[in-house]
């Protein structure tokens, strides 16, 4: 009986831990793209200054990945755009060159992280959307995320809030 409970709870953590399937007929094959009006993030750690977590495009680009896979999508590409604002071009050459269905792209805007280190407080404006290998865009969301950080993570993980504020905007692409 033992055993059998073992197994029946491991068979229920693999189901958990288990990326979601898109349904049928839903964008699945998609290319990354980033971009960023924030050219760096304030340093406050050893491990962000040397590892590169102090740069917002590095965050952006993990974040998305992780969670679109997350959510069942496949990423077969994807990119760091040096404009701001990713161009249609740029986009559209990425998704044909990957043969993706589509592009999630997500422009970080600003960043307000002045109550951090008093409050735990910080604010990410970014914009989310889904463009078509045409270069129509399918979606778009811009969203503003409050996040309330530990002040334990103002200490050593300074860029939680902005993982969390993509997390949300990417939670949303259809």
């Amino acid at each position: 009986m033992r055993a059998f409970t073992l197994l029946l709870l491991s068979l229920l953590a693999t189901a958990c831990s288990a990326p979601q399937v898109r349904p049928p007929g839903a964008i699945r094959k998609v290319v990354v793209v980033v971009g960023t009006r924030v050219d760096s993030l304030p340093v406050a750690t050893y491990r962000e200054d040397m590892l590169g977590e102090g740069n917002p495009r590095s965050v952006l680009i993990g974040q998305t990945q992780a969670v679109l896979r997350e959510r069942g999508f496949e990423v077969v590409g994807s990119r760091i755009s040096d404009a701001p604002s990713p161009s249609t071009g740029e986009v559209v050459a990425l998704i044909r060159e990957n043969k993706a269905e589509a592009a999630v792209i997500v422009v970080l805007n600003w960043v307000d992280v002045s109550s951090i280190r008093a409050m735990g407080r910080a604010e990410v404006f970014l914009e989310a959307g889904l463009v078509s290998p045409n270069g129509d865009l399918l979606w778009r969301k811009d969203s503003r995320t409050v996040s309330s950080i530990s002040m334990y993570q103002t200490q050593t993980d300074y860029s939680s809030y902005l993982r969390k504020a993509v997390i949300d905007a990417v939670k949303e692409v259809p």
